[in-house]
């Protein structure tokens, strides 16, 4: 760190002189000037290696976060804890400290004496930024979970589907229930859960259009043919026909 060379005014400062002497008089304004100047110097000084000294800070203080990201368990759980530890919202107090508290209070340990009050007095601001930072990650790591292990339930459920009979109604209907059950326990949003819903509904039913065209192509040509002649009729009504081939009225 950059030291200012002090200036000899200390000699003409009272209580300075040596033992015996006569107190020495105040100083003159140009001294008084040349000390003030000193003094505003040091303090600026001092402000800059503070601030250099919080940006290495800053840097471990990532670095540290990573860290704890790239260890954190698949779905997120205590990636907070472990980096930020937790604090009393009524007191302030901290009752379980993290990783933070070990990495600053090691380098408070180790930067310059006289930079340890400025630095010290960043903590709890720092603390309350980086623990807001972390459990906006670990929502964001227990989101994207959620969303892998629906996107691998589904596709179980498809595959089941693909390779069902087509005209197993109750197999069908428990696959599309078992991924709508799974959506309901996520952590979503109305609208989210509604696209969700309407997504798997839609993925379902061509999944089984499918196994259909698969087992017999002509037989689900006529079937798809069917359905988009009743989507037109008057009304938007549906028929079904019995087994002579007459509309039933349903």
């Amino acid at each position: 760190m950059v030291h200012i060379i002090p200036l000899f005014t200390d000699q003409r400062r009272p209580g300075d002189a040596a033992p015996g002497a006569a107190p020495a008089g105040p100083l003159d304004p140009y001294w008084q000037e040349v000390a003030a100047h000193y003094e505003r110097r040091m303090a600026q000084q001092q402000a800059f290696d503070t601030e250099i000294a919080a940006r290495r800070l800053d840097g471990e203080i990532a670095s540290a976060e990573a860290d704890v990201a790239a260890n954190a368990p698949a779905d997120g759980e205590g990636l907070h804890h472990a980096m930020y530890g937790e604090v009393d919202p009524h007191t302030g107090r901290v009752v379980l400290k993290g990783r933070f508290d070990t990495l600053f209070d090691n380098f408070l340990m180790q930067a310059p004496p006289e930079l340890r009050a400025g630095l010290a007095s960043r903590k709890p601001a720092l603390r309350e930024a980086g623990s807001m930072r972390m459990a906006m990650r670990q929502l964001q790591r227990r989101a994207q979970y959620e969303q892998d292990q629906l996107a691998t339930a589904q596709a179980e459920e498809l595959d089941m589907i693909a390779k069902s009979d087509p005209d197993d109604h109750a197999a069908f209907d428990a696959s599309r229930h078992a991924g709508l059950d799974l959506i309901a326990k996520m952590n979503l949003d109305p609208e989210s859960r509604l696209q969700a819903e309407a997504d798997w509904r839609e993925s379902t039913a061509t999944a089984r259009v499918e196994a259909l065209i698969a087992r017999d192509p002509r037989g689900a040509l006529e079937l798809l043919r069917g359905g988009i002649a009743q989507q037109a009729q008057p009304g938007g009504g549906q028929t079904f026909k019995n087994d002579r081939g007459q509309d039933d009225g349903s």
